[in-house]
């Protein structure tokens, strides 16, 4: 039978840090890789130039990419602070004239390089892959997944 909380802390630590649910279940190498894997992708998208999604209500799948990149954790604000020079998770409504343009002149600036879109492809696959970690680490905390 599976320890509850041993299992809800390796979840949590996955969440936290890529690798770290599989670290705290022993599995050491296997973290190293995963760890390595997602931070290294998270890193090339920024370093293309890619940006993480903002939800917007006129943009419904913007909201499940917004959820991608919320699975990186602690990556995901500084995801944020590098793309939009702070933490935001939703694109300003245009009642707020100041944040509405200053955003938007963000994403514009972003836009015009010419690798934005592989980049804003690799900052989401890292969190997808995050994602699959941390159900991965559930498995293997339940028991599941020898």
């Amino acid at each position: 039978m599976a320890d509850t909380k041993r299992v809800i802390a390796a979840c949590a630590l996955a969440w936290a840090l890529p690798g770290a649910g599989h670290f705290y279940l022993g599995r050491r190498t296997k973290a190293a890789v995963f760890f390595t894997l997602v931070v290294a992708t998270f890193l090339i998208g920024l370093g293309l130039h890619g940006r993480v999604y903002l939800a917007e209500a006129d943009q419904p799948l913007s909201y499940l990419a917004t959820f991608a990149n919320l699975a990186l954790g602690p990556l995901d604000l500084l995801g944020r602070v590098i793309s939009y020079d702070r933490v935001i998770y939703s694109f300003p409504s245009e009642m707020d004239q100041v944040a509405y343009h200053q955003i938007g002149d963000l994403r514009r600036e972003r836009i015009l390089s010419v690798t934005h879109e592989y980049g804003t492809t690799f900052i989401l696959t890292a969190g997808l892959m995050n994602i699959l970690l941390i159900l991965d680490a559930f498995d293997v905390g339940i028991g599941r997944k020898r």
